[in-house]
């Protein structure tokens, strides 16, 4: 017989007693394939009676995900090696230990607010499995979905299933950045900039806060396209984007790539002065911007067209409306003899 089978036959085995009045427990077939703790109903109310303690170790350490048992004071009754070799200690060291230490720290009492809720039957599958954080033994913070179950008895004891999140979390993020970023660029794209333009005036309207939009204009940058060529204009527009960064506040704003040579710049808590000075400081990093390295001459340059517009007041009922004024002074910009800067009022 194999292990895994041996396991199964040991819950079988610890899960088949009688109830008080001497009758047999009916058992479904159903947990003769039992793979994860999380499924299996340890309420009561499926007729299913609770495996002996001395069993527990053995039980979980066939199951395929990391997996510890608590007491009501959170103390580490048992626990199988998966859980162990994801925390980084022993499972004999572990025994004893106080589970929660292991969460970071926000977390701690969202962690004994879902201890409390399942204590009295409340914990809902919205609830439960929650996405959490550990601290694991060598400083490492790792993401996790946290899944717990209870054993009723006397001394109730908690069931706490562990699932890394970390590739996943990975995945999610890395997935993230190529719907949100301009591949040319590696800016925002518009998307991206529609959603966080969208947020920042909300939280400024909230916090009666100003906030900016900036766009910019490469001028006569077709002309550049049709001269040197379109990969020599797509190196001019990555060289560009690295320039325009360099002006946005680290941490105050979003650079993205609004289409063709089109630029724009959200710049939460700015009024139209401080949005000015950031508009000042894109164009002398352009204005630094030399090409030789491209093998083009050094005398050629190129300058960007500037449009401002700023929410203080509730002067724009909507985003969109004050993007639209942006645009506006953009084109007054390009009218007035580009390489300049305009705002909406």
């Amino acid at each position: 017989m194999t292990r895994s089978a041996q396991a199964k036959r040991l819950y079988l085995t610890s899960a088949a007693v009688s109830e008080a009045s001497g009758s047999p427990v009916e058992l479904s077939p159903s947990l003769n394939n039992h793979k994860d703790v999380s499924s299996i109903d340890f309420s009561g109310s499926g007729g299913y009676a609770v495996p002996h303690l001395e069993s527990l170790p053995a039980l979980i350490e066939y199951l395929s995900e990391a997996v510890l048992v608590v007491n009501a004071s959170g103390k580490i009754v048992c626990i199988n090696s998966k859980a162990a070799q994801f925390l980084g200690h022993t499972q004999g060291a572990l025994r004893g230990h106080c589970w929660p230490d292991f969460l970071v720290k926000r977390y701690q009492q969202h962690y004994h607010n879902l201890v409390d809720m399942g204590r009295r039957g409340l914990l809902s599958a919205q609830q439960n499995p929650a996405e959490m954080a550990i601290i694991c033994a060598n400083g490492d913070i790792k993401d996790i979905e946290l899944s717990l179950s209870y054993l009723p008895s006397d001394d109730p004891l908690l069931v706490v299933m562990i699932r890394d999140l970390s590739s996943y979390k990975a995945e999610f993020y890395k997935l993230h950045m190529l719907a949100s970023t301009d591949p040319l660029t590696a800016l925002a794209n518009r998307r991206h900039f529609d959603e966080r333009l969208q947020h920042y005036w909300e939280e400024c309207n909230r916090n009666q806060s100003p906030v900016s939009v900036l766009i910019i204009d490469v001028d006569y940058f077709k002309q550049f396209n049709d001269q040197y060529g379109h990969l020599q204009g797509d190196e001019c527009l990555r060289r560009i984007a690295a320039a325009i960064s360099l002006a946005v506040p680290r941490g105050q704003g979003l650079a993205a790539r609004y289409g063709g040579e089109e630029f724009a710049l959200i710049l939460p808590y700015h009024d139209e002065a401080m949005a000015k000075a950031v508009a000042v400081k894109v164009q002398h990093y352009i204005s630094q911007l030399k090409f030789s390295e491209q093998g083009l001459s050094d005398d050629i340059s190129v300058t960007v067209s500037q449009g401002i517009a700023s929410e203080i007041n509730g002067q724009f009922r909507t985003p969109f409306a004050m993007l639209c004024a942006a645009d506006t002074a953009l084109y007054r910009a390009k009218a007035e003899g580009r390489n300049c800067i305009s705002t909406c009022c």
